[in-house]
Order: C-alpha cells, then structure tokens, then sequence
C-alpha cells in the first residue's frame, strides 16, 4: 500500500484527545488520519470550529476535494 500523506492535524494532535473534543471515535479517526476514509467538509468544518484553528493549518491543500467523494 503507497504511503499516505498525513494531515498535519494528526502530527499535532493526538487522536485521544481528539476523539475527546470532537466527539468522533478513535477508530474514525485513525481511518481518517491513513486514508481508509475520504475527508469529508463537515468534518473539516467541525475540527476546526472546535479546535479554533483555521483549516490550512490542520490540512493538507486540496483536502476538501475528497468532499464529493464521501458522500
């Protein structure tokens, strides 16, 4: 499997705590975090809001392209 590309959310945050804050579990997370699962926008909208950060500091560029394809 070629090597996914990390969002920097998960290099600054960890997956526990942010399981915590956002209510999404672990596992999603993780899925998320490896590429197993798209992004989608309301979880790029919900991170941020929570997190209070803006979302090119927490994601990769073209992040919300995959938004169409997770729904």
């Amino acid at each position: 499997m070629p090597e996914h590309p990390q969002h920097p959310l998960f290099t600054i945050y960890k997956r526990r705590y942010l399981s915590k804050v956002t209510g999404y579990s672990v596992g999603y997370l993780c899925r998320i975090a490896t590429g197993g699962q798209p992004l989608s926008r309301s979880f790029i909208e919900r991170v941020c809001f929570t997190l209070k950060q803006p979302e090119e500091d927490l994601f990769l560029p073209n992040a919300a392209e995959t938004d169409g394809q997770s729904q």
